[in-house]
């Protein structure tokens, strides 16, 4: 462990607590500073690596960073710094602490392997098509009866086709995945994650993730002729257009060189709030193209589009509405703010 890694583990806010997933899971410090409240949920995340990098999630406002050995601290990562109370001569410390380390990774970057490891999904999941075989067998108990309606009554008021992805069920009661759809998330044909998003109508937590450091959710089906590649926030609006999803607002420098190693032209289309605001800063920053399709008031993201107006219309009005120009995308934001 480095000096960087063991400074972070040492200034995390107190409550904290392991999950099975690897993460370290806190109130997040981020959030009051990204115009949110304050987090009491413990919806910030940090995990180590074993190759000396950190890792930072925060699942209420979506701030995302990571420090990379071979990579200078990144100005996000400072200021994440800065929320864990570290003082700014240790933040200098830290940077040049990085510094040493870039020396001795200067390789690092050209020769850095991005995986993922397996996961489990949880107890008893199978894959969607299967408990439709069983629902028409009449091989199911009432209650399953009833959860596998409510999901596909779900999957249908979102204007998702079952057939669009390998969407699976778990009977479990653990963390509600009887009431959940689970979206396992691929990486070369292995399942290295998953959410599992509430199919019923409650107040309990819509989505239980358990995702690695810096995975793209459905890289495995962008190996086609297309010429670009479409970038979401979330999952169902990548499953809808066949895009991908960064899985929250912001993009930290795995997910941008995963996207970036594709070598296709990259369009954004940021959800119609503030978290997707950031997005469009940091699309600026990658220089990737920024969509502003003109959808409805009513339209919030790609899901909501593809179920009022379908596909076809959908992609025509994102590819039809893309700037690229740093002037262009910030006269469409003002435009349509």
């Amino acid at each position: 462990m480095n000096l960087i890694q063991s400074t972070v583990l040492n200034n995390l806010p107190t409550g904290k607590k392991k999950t099975p997933s690897g993460w370290i899971s806190f109130n997040a410090p981020c959030c009051i500073h990204n115009g949110e409240s304050a987090d009491k949920r413990k919806r910030g995340g940090v995990m180590t690596n074993t190759d000396g990098g950190v890792s930072y999630h925060c699942f209420n406002c979506g701030y995302k960073t990571s420090f990379i050995p071979g990579r200078k601290l990144s100005f996000k990562f400072k200021k994440l710094l800065g929320w864990f109370n570290i003082s700014d001569t240790e933040i200098k410390k830290l940077a040049i602490e990085a510094l040493k380390l870039e020396g001795e990774n200067f390789e690092y970057e050209k020769k850095i392997k991005i995986n993922f490891l397996k996961k489990t999904l949880p107890k008893n999941t199978h894959k969607l098509d299967i408990w439709l075989e069983k629902y028409v067998a009449k091989d199911l108990t009432e209650v399953q009866y009833t959860k596998i309606d409510q999901l596909l009554a779900y999957l249908n008021a979102r204007g998702t086709n079952p057939a669009w992805y390998d969407f699976m069920y778990s009977p479990s009661f653990e963390f509600d995945f009887n009431q959940r759809v689970i979206v396992p998330f691929f990486w070369k044909g292995d399942i290295v994650g998953f959410t599992g998003r509430m199919f019923t109508d409650n107040k309990k937590v819509k989505y239980y993730t358990d995702v690695q450091p810096g995975y793209v959710f459905n890289m495995d089906a962008q190996n086609w002729n297309r010429k670009f590649v479409i970038v979401t926030e979330g999952p169902f609006d990548a499953i809808a257009i066949n895009g991908i999803s960064i899985l929250g607002s912001e993009v930290n420098d795995i997910q941008t060189q995963l996207i970036n190693d594709l070598g296709k032209r990259v369009i954004v289309v940021p959800d119609k709030d503030k978290p997707g605001e950031k997005l469009i800063d940091q699309a600026i920053e990658n220089r990737w193209s920024v969509a502003f399709p003109k959808w409805h008031n009513e339209v919030a993201d790609v899901a909501d589009a593809v179920l009022k107006y379908g596909r076809l219309f959908t992609m025509q009005s994102i590819l039809k509405n893309t700037e690229s120009n740093k002037l262009k995308i910030n006269l469409r934001r003002k435009m349509n703010g």
